[in-house]
């Protein structure tokens, strides 16, 4: 349980009034005090706790919503004249709203069930999440207005946040850590100024790797490619011998699917090279000698002229910037793609598009020679909390609750990924088997590379996207204009 540290003042952001808007979360989780669960007796709670299901596809969280900047907002809360088994007479009576800014389409209708769980023992609460796909970006904005939302659950919370003591530090919570399948975990989850202070909680390891149709790779004999010549012949085999079929699919009109790429690929390369906690440093340094985006022949440039001449020879898609994330899942869902780069996350969407898919999980091919194929296999779900909440101890018993054990076990399920706590074991995926194969041929990076906030995976995406449509003459002039993004990110907003 976390720690309750009721009765303190708050002041408000500095410069910032205390106004409150609807907010959104991301998939990720925190914690913090939970006295009132020590009453709730455990059938009452195994009750509550349903199995989440995911959001719908990458277009949004309601179904044909356009891609974008679209969200969506839902709340839930219980009637007030209601008893709550959990809550004192005192609590009940004081009517407490919440605001939740998630990030993770997959999760949301599981953090409404769980919101509904919530609410219903503890009738005076009130919570509310708003769904953006651009969540980081989004944030910025309420934080600047004044609107911050009480809990943040997003993959990565922008530095500055962090920098500024806006968000609770849980480095203190040593019931919580002790918890923890492998201690490293909250050492990963430290932040990148201060390793001593962690301003988020993680609830799974989720992996990221190369999808593969088990019935096409089997009829063509395809083997695991660790190599980009071995990747790109087993696409080129694929053109050749099943027409109706794209080798390798992207969904760039959501445009993190595309800066991931570029964390995978290039960036994911220079951990390698130089081991993951360097490569962290230099990065948030922007250490230009042993980054060289702009390269010649360097990474940026081998990496978009892998792209140009996978669209030259017709191994993606012809509408791979303008096709969505849920297209994507649609396509390996139904056996359209041989191939498609996407994270343990993608699983939950694929399975309720088609339950009977016959798809493999294998690791990134290596973009650079020398280099092994490539996982990123991270602490995922962060939580965090909004340390000058008015409403923080609330906010922190809600995130206490998303982290306990039995909801920890159906978010696993969810996210078809093991979770961080060893009390929430549970069956979390048909592809367990796979990642277990993985991991033995595969640099597996225990964190994202890094990205200034300024230019993070939305907008890398934004610039790939220009690379698709044909914007760039050379891969030489796509470096020229990454590495100029890049530096801009250091000091402006995405």
């Amino acid at each position: 349980m976390l720690k309750s540290r009721r009765g303190i003042g708050r002041p408000a952001f500095p410069g910032i009034p205390t106004t409150k808007g609807s907010c959104s979360m991301s998939y990720t989780w925190s914690a913090a005090s939970k006295r009132w669960i020590a009453t709730i007796g455990a059938a009452a709670l195994a009750a509550g706790l349903l199995a989440g299901c995911g959001g719908n596809g990458g277009n949004g969280a309601n179904e044909g919503q356009a891609s974008g900047e679209a969200s969506t907002s839902a709340s839930s809360s219980s009637n007030p004249s209601a008893a709550s088994p959990s809550s004192s007479g005192t609590e009940a009576s004081k009517p407490v709203k919440l605001t939740i800014l998630n990030g993770t389409v997959e999760a949301v209708d599981w953090l409404n069930e769980q919101i509904k769980t919530y609410t219903a023992q503890h009738p005076n609460v009130t919570i509310e999440q708003e769904f953006q796909k651009s969540a980081s970006d989004v944030l910025k904005v309420k934080i600047a207005s004044g609107d911050a939302p009480d809990i943040v659950a997003l993959a990565q919370v922008p530095q500055e946040f962090y920098d500024q003591d806006l968000y609770y530090d849980f480095s203190g919570e040593t019931a919580l850590w002790d918890r923890l399948t492998n201690a490293s975990i909250k050492s990963s989850v430290s932040d990148t100024s201060r390793p001593e202070k962690q301003f988020y909680l993680p609830m799974t390891v989720s992996y990221t790797g190369l999808y593969y149709n088990k019935d096409i790779v089997a009829e063509l004999g395809i083997e695991r490619p660790d190599t980009w010549e071995a990747f790109t012949q087993a696409l080129q085999t694929v053109k050749d011998k099943k027409n109706d079929v794209t080798p390798l699919y992207l969904g760039g009109k959501d445009s993190w699917t595309l800066g991931q790429l570029v964390q995978y690929l290039p960036l994911g390369s220079l951990q390698q090279e130089l081991g993951i906690e360097e490569a962290n440093k230099a990065l948030i340094a922007n250490d230009a000698a042993k980054l060289g985006l702009d390269q010649t022949g360097g990474r940026i440039e081998t990496f978009a002229k892998a792209l140009m001449d996978f669209k030259a020879a017709g191994l993606v898609n012809k509408n791979g910037a303008s096709a969505s994330y849920d297209n994507q899942l649609d396509a390996i869902a139904g056996g359209k793609a041989a191939f498609v780069i996407q994270g343990m996350w993608a699983l939950s969407d694929i399975l309720k598009k088609n339950p009977d898919a016959n798809i493999g999980f294998w690791p990134i091919p290596a973009l650079m020679a020398g280099d092994k194929p490539y996982m990123i296999g991270s602490p995922d779900g962060s939580v965090s909390v909004s340390e000058k909440s008015d409403n923080r101890d609330e906010a922190l018993k809600f995130v206490d609750f998303l982290v306990s054990a039995d909801v920890q076990k159906s978010y696993s399920t969810l996210r078809n990924s093991p979770s961080v706590y060893k009390d929430a074991e549970a069956d979390w995926s048909i592809l367990s088997r796979d990642v277990t194969a993985d991991l033995d041929v595969a640099f597996v990076a225990s964190r994202w590379p890094w990205t200034p906030s300024g230019y993070n995976s939305d907008s890398i995406g934004r610039t790939v996207q220009e690379l698709l449509v044909d914007a760039y003459k050379t891969p030489a002039d796509f470096a020229k204009v990454f590495k100029d993004n890049w530096d801009k990110g250091y000091t402006t907003a995405g």
